[in-house]
């Protein structure tokens, strides 16, 4: 016996494969099949060949007409898969949501469905491309597709995508009837569409089981938090109160949940923040003669008011646990000294270097600072983490100087239990750890090895530590202020700094001078020094020329000990030169005797070695042999805009008003500029060579 054949007609090839699906499902093997899914295949021949043609769409419905055929056309009706709603099912009442497809009446089809499944809580928008306003999509962020996901607005990331549409069982029943197919396998297909009912209220079942669970996981710790915790809904009515709310509020042991606020907590003046929506957070208010500190934060949701949070503690138990923690904080040494206040000069390299140190303490960005030793670089960094948003934060040091090797990895990032030989048994936080939400300083970062930079650097770009012997990242919250004496673009060059750490770092650069730059400073600091050790001693006047005239290498911390020496060592309350230190008479005699043997040029160049800025005058020396070619001056804003490295306006400055001194430049008045000298250019031709064996010179003389 012949079987029947059904020719499918429909709009895309998805559809159709849709459809083919369906009715091999419903009848097997007793029809044939054939597939048209564009009009353009669509011929008499294959229409012929058909005891039946099932159109998807009544658009396809006058294409077809045009070839007059003689046997029937059926319309199909389409359903909804049952197993892709349960999506839908989170979105709150009212969501308005576009619902896509290619043909209007489809959409109306769809919206119809969908209310009649019990969706008809949400909002549905139609949209076809090329026929509703484009414009009404922009305002959208969740669409529904059929299968078709490709004519959804771009600007629309969440869509959810119930797939083309089955054929309806009223139209497999009516296929049936028209054929004269027997009907053995329609439970197989009647099956399926309970199953996904059953599927779907298998998962509703378990959304439900599993809000019981957060329920009582919710309460559990609510009750676990050391405050109280009331919860309102938007009318006032009481919908949690944990343990802690009960005891502080000294309740009675009594379920309170839907009483009105006024019955239980009249007293916390909460009225104003359901009406106006106002967050309020930590009042203090009067309450069974406790004071308690209050927090207050409405609840919104698509700018609706739904309820009202309450928080509150004890004052006194606030109190009592920030002292705690300021007395923890103090025993780990993770607590600050200083201020700006501390930083004492007038000098204008010291009050530019504060000024700007003022500026970084504002952001939260990494900090290098350069200095020599003995300048007051952890002074700075204290004082920079002290005007920060992280002043309430701890404040860990670690010097890379003072730690081995095989220290510093457990040091800086913590060990677990167990990870090496003589590790405590419960582990150790590392000072990383220890800093979050605070600042950690690091000095002497110039001494780490490359192994640690490697290990700095993940933490830096990661802003996460991994304990020695662990297995977990820990998330840190700190800001980072480095410091060193050396030189580490040199230490770049010879490759015993790492040039990625160093970019890392150097985010905001601040430079320390040090104290032979800033000599107006030195007998105020001195004047400081005694006040602070309460001392009231005079210098005799050629004591007063011979410290104006040292170097002071060892900047504010040899200045300090000089201080102290001279506590003990003088008798009376007036400082002769006897009194003074061999190392400062020795570099007055050491001075004299230079000055005796060398040349200009020599004295020049040592002059100019002396410091840390050897590279510095160089570049500025080379700039001027330009323009003096030129027979030009030129201004400061030129030479810096020319210079290889950035200099501030303030270090520019010093760094001329050094070679000025030595008459290697000469500097114009107002605009005439500044250009470099015959003693100059002479010096820049010979300040490598003669550096060497001029100091080799002096140490002969001096001997």
């Amino acid at each position: 016996m012949k079987k029947p054949t059904i020719l499918l007609v429909t709009i895309s090839k998805k559809v159709c494969k849709t459809f083919e699906e369906n009715l091999r499902m419903f009848f097997g093997s007793k029809i044939s099949i054939e597939t048209c899914y564009e009009s353009l295949q669509l011929n008499k021949e294959m229409i012929n060949k058909a005891d039946l043609v099932v159109l998807s769409s009544p658009v396809l419905e006058d294409t077809f007409k045009a070839f007059k055929p003689n046997i029937p056309i059926m319309l199909a009706r389409r359903s909804i898969r049952i197993a892709k709603l349960d999506q839908l099912l989170d979105l709150a009442p009212q969501t308005k949501i576009l619902l896509v497809t290619n043909y209007i009446q489809n959409v109306r089809d769809s919206i119809d469905l969908l209310h009649a499944f019990g969706f008809g809580h949400l909002t549905f928008i139609p949209y076809v491309p090329g026929v509703t306003d484009a414009k009404e999509a922009d305002n959208f962020e969740l669409a529904i597709t059929l299968g078709q996901v490709e004519l959804v607005p771009k600007h629309i990331k969440k869509i959810f995508d119930l797939e083309n549409r089955p054929i309806d069982l009223t139209t497999m029943l009516d296929i049936a009837r028209l054929l004269n197919l027997s009907l053995e396998k329609a439970h197989f297909y009647t099956a399926e569409f309970f199953r996904d009912f059953v599927k779907m209220g298998r998962n509703l079942s378990l959304s439900i089981q599993n809000e019981k669970e957060l329920t009582q996981k919710l309460e559990s710790v609510l009750n676990a938090v050391h405050e109280g915790i009331i919860g309102l809904d938007e009318k006032g009515f009481i919908t949690l109160i944990n343990e802690d709310a009960h005891r502080i509020l000294q309740l009675p042991s009594i379920n309170y949940i839907g009483k009105h606020y006024n019955e239980v907590i009249p007293n916390f003046q909460i009225s104003e923040n359901l009406i106006e929506q106002k967050e309020q957070l930590d009042s203090i208010f009067q309450i069974n003669n406790r004071s308690l500190l209050v927090s207050k934060v409405p609840l919104t949701f698509n700018q609706k008011l739904i309820g009202l949070v309450i928080t509150f503690q004890d004052v006194t138990r606030v109190q009592r646990m920030e002292q705690e923690i300021r007395r923890k904080s103090t025993e780990l040494g993770l607590t600050t000294k200083y201020s700006f206040n501390n930083i004492i000069g007038n000098s204008p390299l010291i009050v530019s270097a504060k000024r700007k140190a003022s500026r970084l303490a504002k952001s939260d960005y990494t900090v290098l600072i350069t200095g020599e030793n003995g300048t007051g670089k952890e002074v700075f960094a204290q004082a920079i983490h002290n005007s920060s948003e992280r002043k309430e934060g701890p404040f860990v040091a670690v010097n890379f100087a003072g730690l081995t090797e095989t220290l510093i990895e457990s040091e800086l990032f913590g060990y677990e239990g167990g990870a090496f030989t003589g590790a405590k048994k419960e582990g150790k936080m590392g000072l990383f750890e220890l800093a979050h939400n605070g600042t950690i300083f690091m000095d002497e970062i110039g001494d780490a090895s490359l192994s640690i930079q490697a290990s700095l650097l993940r933490v830096l770009q990661e802003r996460q530590v991994m304990r020695v012997g662990g297995h977990k990242v820990i998330p840190i919250n700190v800001r980072v202020i480095a410091a060193t004496n050396k030189n580490l673009q040199e230490m770049i060059k010879e490759g015993t700094f790492r040039e990625d750490l160093y970019y890392r770092l150097n985010v905001l650069p601040l430079n320390i001078p040090p104290l032979r730059e800033r000599k107006e400073d030195l007998f105020t600091l001195i004047d400081f020094f005694f006040k602070l050790n309460k001392k009231n001693l005079v210098f005799d006047s050629d004591v007063k020329n011979l410290l104006i005239n040292y170097n002071w290498p060892g900047n504010i911390r040899e200045l300090e000990n000089f201080i102290h020496y001279l506590m003990v060592i003088v008798e009376g309350n007036k400082i002769i030169k006897d009194h003074m230190p061999d190392q400062i008479l020795l570099s007055q005699e050491t001075s004299n005797l230079a000055n005796d043997s060398l040349s200009e040029i020599e004295e020049a160049i040592i002059f100019l070695k002396r410091g840390s800025f050897a590279e510095d005058y160089k570049a500025i020396l080379k700039i001027l042999t330009i323009y003096k070619k030129q027979e030009t001056s030129v201004g400061r804003g030129i030479i810096q805009e020319m210079l290889p490295y950035f200099l501030s306006d303030s270090q520019l400055k010093h760094r001329l008003s050094m070679l000025n001194k030595v008459n290697c430049i000469k500097v114009g008045v107002r605009k005439q500029g500044t250009e470099i000298t015959e003693l100059g250019i002479e010096v820049l031709s010979r300040f490598e060579d003669l550096m060497t064996s001029n100091e080799k010179k002096a140490v002969i003389s001096f001997k």
